[in-house]
């Protein structure tokens, strides 16, 4: 895989600028607010993982529990999955981005005193609703959502697809450019992410924009106040 690193955060746009999405082929993009972080979904994490496909069936029990909640539920097993990550659940997609800057704003968002990576991918092939089975073999497939909910719509969301859920997408050269591969990531220094984060608040990529309810405005009032709170108090340092 081939890896990069961003020590000035001004140089973001001139490095995405290499790396262009083609919705819904080209590149994906992905943020890890920390580096060591493994590339994997959360259903693949130790806390969650349950081999022989058991992952398929605790989203199956989500299923049916979850019309309690909500008055329609997608019929397609794809797009209820999706749902059902976007809602918090240990599933076997991976959330991806068409928007390299919504990938940073995830790479910069938590963790702030460890480096961060933004994972570039390019996908060769697609679930077909009708072809792949939810607990099919599989290794980084890719997959596309209709917007079904704001979240995704606003996140500019892929995913791909693990099975078993705790398996890294495989390195491959790049099937148009052999001297690239298909994976590659950007190393986020952790010195980079507040000025990350406070010039894509200015671009609009937010708790607010990306999480489109009550809980996103309130997470995004508290990163205001925290800022606040840090601006006094450096002042108050320098003053002294």
């Amino acid at each position: 895989m081939q890896t990069f690193e961003l020590d000035v955060a001004s140089k973001i746009h001139e490095f995405f600028r290499g790396f262009r999405p083609h919705p819904p082929s080209g590149w994906w993009f992905r943020g890890q607010a920390n580096l060591a972080w493994k590339l994997i979904p959360k259903a693949g994490r130790d806390m969650y993982f349950v081999p022989d496909n058991r992952d398929v069936g605790r989203f199956n029990h989500w299923r049916k529990s979850a019309v309690a909640y909500i008055t329609s539920l997608p019929v397609n097993d794809w797009e209820c999955l999706a749902l059902a990550q976007h809602h918090g659940l240990a599933t076997r997609l991976l959330d991806w981005t068409f928007n390299p800057l919504v990938a940073t704003y995830f790479a910069c968002v938590e963790s702030l005193d460890t480096d961060g990576a933004v994972y570039l991918y390019e996908p060769e092939l697609f679930v077909r609703e009708t072809e792949l089975k939810l607990d099919a073999d599989a290794d980084g497939v890719g997959f596309i959502p209709r917007a079904i909910a704001p979240r995704l719509l606003n996140q500019k969301a892929a995913f791909t697809v693990h099975g078993p859920p705790n398996r890294e997408i495989t390195v491959k050269p790049h099937f148009y450019f052999k001297d690239h591969s298909n994976l590659a990531r950007l190393i986020i220094k952790k010195h980079c992410k507040i000025e990350l984060l406070q010039m894509l608040d200015d671009y609009g990529i937010n708790n607010v924009t990306l999480f489109p309810d009550l809980d996103g405005l309130s997470r995004h009032v508290n990163w205001e106040t925290s800022g606040m709170v840090s601006d006094r108090n450096r002042k108050r340092l320098e003053s002294s």
